[in-house]
């Protein structure tokens, strides 16, 4: 049979290695192909029109933005070209979406397109698709429905909803916080060289009258990012009030919005509204939730002593506590005198007694809990409910992953437990290693024996003695063990879900038939189990093999063998003799083989025929060859003399290719199997191991008949090269030639693989006619072009 080899003939993928003379080509790739000369190159259309003359840059455009993700559709792309100097932008299909009268066409902040033309500029998605309207001199992005645009050297706001300017383009500049972290309804904008702050509906919220840079900008009450006279200065929105020297120092916005500020050599704190709350009369305020988190609470500092204060200002535990003091949710942990408590939002301990150490146990979406430290144990509390797990392991940690996440793993001398985040006893601390079977039961392991432990009883059902558990399937009610038989083989059993031994861990294989019944295997005794009734049943049958048929099996007892039902216990086919598979066995063999499509073939009478899962004869013992196809047809073959002929069934035995085509023994049985056709091959001289190649369908009309050196299979009924005498012809899907003509080669973009039997064939076709290239089309007509030679679709990328 023919061995694949690469098709350097038909995949003439060397594309720089012709000498510019001429005008040269390139291969179609997305409906372009590029022209070139000594001078200049270009591109065109399928119709052989130039288009345009240079590919810029290729990109994926953008399907979504979520939080700061940019998801690009991989399987599109466009291409910003330029023609005559002006940029355009085309699809992967060869479709203009922006015809090319841009100044400048690129890519902007990685998901939009920015365009300029005649001292104008808009935006487009990356799709091609206009945001607004080509009519301002510039334009920034605001947010996804406004823009900041400039119109007659001034500045307002573009609404695309609205389709209209919101805000008049009357300001010298206009700034935003577009990267805080919730949207601002109001902009920072710039009058007569002052800056100040509107509202969304062009109203004055702050006069103009401050210096401004782009940096510590909020969206809230507080404005943080402006000067007077060159002099840090806030502003709170609401009152229009200005804090700053030299009355005010250090000011800083914390927490969930308030102002800390110094007044007189002592903090004191001014809320949203701009009312002070906070006298100024501590040594600090701060935020104690860190870097990343924020509450309803602040420490305030007097001397060495900390209190909690709440965004009211209203005072929860006064300046007793140790410094060192951290905050989560609701909750607050602090010392007194070097121990610990958890108090909640009164200011009253939530713990009985105090502890060395205390820190938070908390996963995204989880309940807030706090590992307690004793000396040099741990323990843990839930504040919820109260309950505390006294201090008694050596580690105590939250699972953050998998199907136990959320729950608490405790851990003392290296032995794990575990908990509910309610604090429940799931797994005392007794075992080594621990493993989830299901959501009742754990999987444990004890020295090298493992057994399961069931939460719910709080006991061991099943000793820590098997090598392995696991369940038969994710919804199995039984489990698989595994153990070591006297001579050290793995052995198996089946147990159930409450620890009741079902099969004994004796059999070499355990394996399901059904939902209900399994079967077992140990030397060369079978049996099948019930779960229903829960009895063993031993088969008197010497060989025994899945039929990969629901509820059959192939069964043998010595002489012959047959397809045994294990529902009923009865065989549903006809006995079929043991077979000798090659002349020289000594030993017998099972003459029905391996199901795959419903059908099995079968050996009688020295001849080959195929079956169906309920025993019924599909195709006749008549054959020297029977293979099931992985394209869901049976090849079948007889042999004359020293040749072999073959075609093609299908699984109801209906003949698809009568058997006129020459088998090669010495091949592969993949050569014969194809998604898409059904290979056919004729011997040249009934001797050699050279054989000619057609194409069938799959219902067995012939496309290409069997005369070629080679069939390259164009994908998508888009039809076929083949090879003979060192010229290629075109084929349609039909197998009707495209035209006469032949040609020394056939090009295809290289991003094929030169060593692929098949490919989409995309028209038109570069193809070599003696020493010139022509693109053929579909209609077997080619474009007016003379062509000399291969050039790359794009010098500046390997693909589009």
């Amino acid at each position: 049979m023919i061995n694949k080899k690469a098709w350097t003939g038909l995949i003439g993928l060397l594309l720089a290695t012709h000498t510019l003379v001429a005008q040269q080509g390139s291969v179609f790739i997305n409906g372009f192909a590029r022209i070139t000369t000594k001078e200049k190159s270009w591109y065109i259309d399928t119709t052989g029109q130039k288009v345009f003359d240079k590919i810029e840059a290729v990109y994926h455009p953008v399907d979504s933005v979520s939080e700061q993700n940019i998801f690009a559709n991989n399987d599109c792309s466009m291409a910003i070209v330029s023609s005559n100097g002006k940029k355009g932008l085309v699809n992967e299909k060869g479709q203009w979406v922006l015809k090319p009268e841009y100044d400048k066409l690129e890519v902007a902040f990685n998901v939009y397109l920015a365009l300029y033309k005649q001292g104008k500029m808009t935006y487009a998605d990356t799709w091609g698709k206009l945001l607004l309207p080509l009519q301002f001199e510039k334009a920034g992005i605001l947010d996804d429905d406004r823009y900041d645009v400039k119109q007659n050297g001034k500045w307002g706001i573009y609404d695309v909803k609205q389709r209209q300017l919101t805000i008049p383009a009357v300001y010298d500049e206009i700034d935003y916080c577009g990267g805080c972290g919730s949207k601002s309804d109001y902009l920072y904008a710039k009058k007569n060289g002052k800056w100040g702050i509107i509202s969304a509906a062009n109203e004055v919220l702050v006069p103009f009258a401050f210096e401004h840079s782009h940096s510590m900008m909020r969206s809230d009450e507080w404005v943080c990012s402006f000067k007077q006279n060159g002099k840090d200065v806030v502003v709170n929105i609401p009152q229009k009030k200005v804090y700053g020297a030299p009355l005010y120092s250090q000011m800083e916005v914390i927490g969930n919005g308030m102002l800390k500020l110094k007044k007189g050599g002592r903090f004191g704190l001014i809320n949203r509204n701009g009312e002070q709350v906070l006298d100024f009369v501590y040594d600090d305020i701060a935020d104690p939730y860190g870097d990343y988190a924020t509450g309803p609470y602040l420490t305030v500092r007097k001397g060495d002593k900390t209190g909690i204060v709440n965004t009211d200002g209203r005072i929860i535990i006064e300046p007793v506590l140790d410094e060192e003091v951290s905050c989560t949710d609701d909750y607050i942990i602090a010392a007194r005198n070097g121990m610990y408590n958890v108090f909640d939002s009164t200011g009253k301990p939530m713990l009985p007694e105090d502890y060395n150490d205390i820190e938070p146990l908390k996963v995204s979406g989880g309940s807030t809990l706090f590992a307690l430290k004793q000396k040099a144990l741990y323990g843990f509390f839930n504040p919820a409910n109260g309950k505390v797990i006294a201090p008694a392991f050596h580690e105590v940690d939250r699972i953050t992953s998998g199907r136990d996440k959320g729950l608490i793993q405790v851990v003392y001398q290296e032995k794990p437990g575990l908990y509910n985040a309610d604090g429940t006893l799931l797994l005392p601390v007794k075992y080594d290693a621990c493993e989830r079977l299901t959501d009742r039961l754990l999987a444990v392991k004890a020295g090298t024996g493992t057994g399961v432990f069931d939460i719910g009883n709080q006991q061991e059902i099943i000793p820590a003695k098997f090598k392995y558990i696991n369940p038969i399937a994710p919804d199995s009610t039984l489990l698989s063990v595994t153990a070591e038989n006297e001579s050290g083989d793995l052995v198996y059993g089946l147990y159930s879900l409450a620890g009741k031994e079902l099969v004994p861990p004796v059999y070499t294989s355990v394996g399901p038939l059904n939902k209900d019944q399994y079967l077992l295997m140990k030397d060369r005794e079978t049996a099948v189990f019930s779960l229903a009734t829960g009895k063993i049943t031993a088969l008197p049958y010497k060989d025994i093999a899945q039929a990969r048929v629901a509820n059959t099996l192939i069964v043998s007892d010595g002489r012959s063998s047959w397809l045994w039902d294990v529902r009923t216990g009865k065989p549903v086919s006809a006995p079929f003799p043991m077979v000798r598979k090659y002349q020289d066995d000594t030993t017998l063999s099972c003459a029905i083989g391996e199901f795959g499509f419903g059908v099995a073939s079968v050996s009688e009478n020295g001849k080959m025929g195929v079956i169906n899962a309920i025993g019924q004869e599909v195709v006749p013992a008549i054959y020297d060859g029977v293979s099931i196809l992985q394209q869901g047809v049976i090849l079948l073959a007889k042999q004359n003399g020293d040749a072999w002929k073959y075609g093609y069934a299908d699984t109801t035995g209906k003949l698809l290719v009568p058997l006129e085509y020459d088998y090669n023994v010495h091949g592969y049985i993949y050569d014969y199997e194809d998604s898409t056709f059904l290979p056919l091959y004729k011997s040249e001289d009934n001797y050699t191991r050279t054989y000619s190649k057609g194409m069938a369908d799959r219902d067995g009309k012939v496309l290409v008949p069997a005369i070629y050196d080679r069939v390259f299979v164009g994908r998508n009924n888009t039809g076929f090269l083949v090879y003979k005498e060192a010229r290629f012809t075109i084929l349609d899907a039909a197998g009707k030639a495209v035209t006469a003509e032949q040609f020394k080669e056939v090009m295809l973009p290289p991003a094929i693989n030169p060593y692929a039997e098949s490919a989409v064939l995309t028209y038109p076709l570069l193809c070599k006619r003696n020493d010139r290239y022509v693109y053929l089309l579909r209609n077997g007509k080619t474009l007016p072009l003379e062509i000399t030679g291969v050039v790359p679709f794009n010098p500046d990328a390997d693909v589009w």
